[in-house]
């Protein structure tokens, strides 16, 4: 992350020296009075840019969910089993998690703009290809098209807020791309399910088309090129010299499996098994509302179904919304007693506690065929809770690896698609096996395993970066603080 343009010095504290040495803080001075690369941007540009790629992002989850609810239809129709049925949605999800891999490693290399559009034009035709699909192996195939190309409109979307939102206003930023795309499980089901019901499930994808035409023109009308590398060096051929051009240094073409280094990393790994179990619970939990919904002792139609998914999406709205907010909050809360880009992540870990306590919920009170508002009661607690967890990680990330936040995204969202697809696939099986209560509840064990790590380490830190906090002189307190080797390889 870039350091303030400031005339004073500024103290800038290495949180991953924190981590590996316990007690060595790495101070850098900005010595150049220069614009930033976000000053290159105006407000309102700023905000019409994150409006449209927030557009896209609920593209991306409108299109997952809105023939979820007529999936007994879709099995019907195409004269399949449930199975095969529900390899629909895995594979669309595999494909989302390998292709992710490879936008995050195009649009680090070659810029935002081209590759969006690259991404968005595939999209286009494969939802062309689903909706015209005769039998089931086609429709398998053009869902997993589908999911591949559709991925870049997170993968590069959330790397363009990085791009043009100063760290200190980045986890409002990613919450509002989140509430956009969560609004798609809102809109998706409830429009899908009507849709569904009084015309076809194909109809589901001629809305997707039409939306997504719309959504690639604004961004080719309204959108530039935000990739910071290409942005300074545009501007200092134009003999302008923007702080950041020092830093930056020259992105280079990697194996797109290179990608998945970053999960090496200790200041990223925790994170990621917080945000993968997570939102693997969620939705499993989200796609099985509808099959067993459609049973006894329920047996509602799909348009019922789809009004039945209003609550759970408001609350994950909500939940993108409070939980950006209190993840800048918390940044600037505990500036004044220690420096760690880890402190925006406080928030997400309490946060993180309501998902178990949903999924129980959920679980027992379907195998035990309770009235329908217990289990959307454990879902909405589910979905607020996971939510709300992922603009301060996400933020995190982006701040940590300036320069690599399309890579570090990509790797987190590959673990936790490809475990959403593994489960998916194994969930009715299981289910049919053990029950869904035993099922929900180890999955709620599993959360809460998942959060236990992540705050030990942050709590360390916290306590380490206060000691020596107390020993400092006096100084200004810096919007923006972060490792300055997140510019570099």
């Amino acid at each position: 992350m870039t350091p303030m343009v400031s005339n004073q010095k500024q103290i800038q504290v290495n949180s991953s020296d924190i981590f590996n040495d316990d007690e060595r803080l790495q101070y850098e001075y900005p010595k150049e009075n220069l614009p930033t690369v976000y000053d290159t941007y105006t407000k309102f540009k700023k905000n019409l840019i994150l409006i449209i790629i927030s557009g896209l992002g609920f593209l991306c989850n409108f299109d997952e969910l809105i023939y979820i609810p007529a999936l007994p239809t879709v099995i019907q129709n195409l004269h399949t089993s449930a199975t095969l049925g529900l390899l629909t949605v895995t594979v669309y999800v595999l494909g989302s998690c390998f292709g992710g891999l490879i936008w995050g490693m195009l649009t680090d290399y070659y810029g935002r703009r081209s590759i969006m559009l690259l991404g968005l034009c595939g999209f286009l035709l494969s939802v062309a290809s689903s909706y015209f699909s005769p039998n089931i192996g086609i429709f398998l195939v053009s869902r997993v098209l589908q999911g591949a190309f559709i991925c870049v409109t997170l993968i590069v979307g959330q790397a363009t807020v990085a791009d043009i939102f100063q760290p200190n206003e980045r986890g409002r930023a990613i919450a509002f791309f989140y509430a956009f795309y969560f609004t798609g499980s809102l809109v998706g089901p409830t429009i899908g399910g009507q849709l569904s019901y009084h015309f076809s499930w194909r109809s589901t994808f001629i809305v997707v088309e039409t939306l997504a035409i719309v959504l690639f023109i604004l961004y080719v009308l309204f959108v530039p090129e935000t990739h910071q590398h290409i942005i300074v060096c545009k501007y200092h051929d134009m003999g302008t010299k923007l702080l950041e051009y020092d830093l930056l240094v020259k992105p280079k073409l990697q194996n797109p499996c290179s990608t998945l280094a970053y999960l090496k990393e200790t200041t990223i790994l925790p994170y990621v098994f917080v945000l993968a179990i997570g939102y693997m619970s969620m939705n499993v939990a989200q796609v099985i509302v509808s099959t067993e919904l459609s049973k006894a002792p329920y047996h509602y139609k799909s348009n019922i179904i789809g009004i039945i998914y209003l609550p759970i999406a408001i609350a994950k709205f909500l939940g993108s919304i409070i939980g950006g907010i209190l993840s800048d909050y918390a940044a600037v809360r505990y500036t004044t007693t220690s420096r760690i880009d880890e402190k925006r992540i406080i928030p997400a870990l309490l946060f993180s506690i309501l998902t178990p306590i949903g999924l129980i919920i959920y679980g027992w009170s379907f195998q035990y065929g309770m009235h329908v508002s217990l289990p959307v009661m454990g879902s909405i607690l589910c979905a607020f809770g996971q939510t709300a967890t992922r603009p301060g990680i996400y933020s995190y990330y982006t701040i940590k690896y300036q320069q690599h936040s399309a890579n570090v995204i990509a790797a987190n969202n590959f673990v936790q698609l490809l475990l959403t697809s593994i489960m998916l696939t194994s969930t009715p099986i299981i289910v049919e096996s053990i029950g869904s209560g035993l099922y929900f509840t180890t999955m709620a064990v599993g959360n809460i395993l998942a959060t236990i790590v992540p705050a030990i380490i942050i709590s360390r830190k916290l306590r380490l970066s206060s000691d020596i906090f107390e020993k400092m002189p006096s100084q200004s307190t810096p919007l923006i603080s972060t490792d300055a080797r997140q510019y570099h390889e």
